[in-house]
């Protein structure tokens, strides 16, 4: 848990009150990393919009917490600004809860390559040792995890922590948790089913999800810099503890945008990408892992306002980064809405 405690010293480093710096615009800079550079204008934004923008989320007491932003269309990046540090474009980040939107590829990975069958194959079959004779708890399947509409009683508030620091399997401890409600009649987030995906794919695969990743996604992507804890018996944490760069982020939007297609590599089914981000769930607009609104676009948020946004129609991808374990952006008067309608709103062509 090394990556894990380093979290936890930054986390405790990390100030609420650390100060915007000066407008310092907005343009891209290019650096070699792949990305194609453009500006707003050239990409069919009003410029003076998107100025605006950015303008606001320098207001600190609007956005006390956001520490970047970035704007991708057409395949290229158009805008991008760090606003407490310059630095952190270059430093990988805590994603929070973006985490369950790649293990949501991992997934599509494991189909893809054979692993994992059919979604809708019961966690018993898997695992039986960690089930007890409930029938409801025996009924779980894979699609009842990615939607989060399993029925089991995990409240990331308490449990989360508990699980991560436990010496017990990860699998034991969520798996004993009761049932509050039949599978798929409920929708209940919790941190616990992904990390039971997490379980399942590395004892059908024989590789933990960070080595899958690895190999399939982010090398094939050029991304190089990254962290993904893993739990103290040796599963990589499903629901958590990813970190990467902003501009890797934004790699990830691109590659969904893109229907699992980089630079002509199909590394994850389409039909997988399709499929996770349109709704799923019962009772929410909840795909897998991903969240929709009205099959129009779609979304992976992790505490704190991290937020990797696709708009497929306009091919639009915006990316937000903030202050992962700071709590000031509960008291925040901006609202991340306002940055995407007006991002929206600026599109002239």
């Amino acid at each position: 848990m090394i990556i894990l405690a380093a979290g936890i010293l930054l986390a405790g480093c990390m100030k609420d009150d650390n100060l915007q710096l000066p407008y310092q615009g907005f343009i891209p800079e290019e650096i070699g990393d792949g990305w194609k550079i453009s500006t707003p204008s050239s990409e069919g934004f009003d410029q003076s919009s998107m100025e605006e923008v950015y303008r606001t989320i320098y207001n600190e007491e609007l956005y006390p917490n956001i520490r970047g932003l970035l704007v991708i269309r057409n395949d290229k990046l158009v805008s991008e600004a760090y606003f407490k540090d310059l630095d952190d474009r270059e430093r990988i980040h805590a994603v929070m809860s973006v985490t369950k939107s790649i293990t949501s590829l991992v997934a599509g990975i494991a189909i893809d390559k054979g692993y994992l069958a059919s979604i809708d194959d019961r966690l018993y079959q898997f695992m039986p040792e960690y089930l007890d004779g409930d029938s409801l708890k025996r009924s779980i399947t894979i699609r009842h995890l990615l939607t989060m509409e399993t029925g089991l009683d995990y409240d990331n508030d308490i449990h989360s922590n508990e699980m991560i620091y436990s010496e017990r399997s990860s699998m034991e401890y969520i798996l004993s948790k009761p049932m509050v409600f039949a599978p798929g009649t409920d929708w209940y987030y919790g941190d616990g089913n992904p990390q039971i995906l997490s379980g399942i794919i590395t004892r059908v695969s024989g590789k933990t999800m960070e080595e899958l990743a690895g190999e399939f996604l982010f090398e094939p992507m050029g991304i190089e810099e990254y962290f993904w804890e893993n739990h103290s018996d040796g599963l990589t944490l499903g629901g958590m503890g990813l970190w990467l760069k902003p501009r890797d982020m934004a790699r990830i939007g691109q590659l969904m945008l893109n229907g699992g297609n980089w630079e002509g590599r199909q590394l994850i089914s389409n039909e997988w990408v399709a499929s996770s981000t349109v709704r799923q769930a019962n009772h929410r607009d909840y795909g897998y892992y991903w969240l929709t609104s009205e099959n129009v676009s779609f979304w992976a948020s992790g505490k704190g306002g991290q937020l990797i946004w696709v708009y497929p129609e306009k091919q639009i991808i915006v990316v937000v980064t903030s202050d992962s374990f700071s709590k000031s952006w509960l008291l925040s008067k901006g609202s991340y809405d306002y940055i995407f309608q007006e991002i929206y709103n600026a599109i002239i062509d």
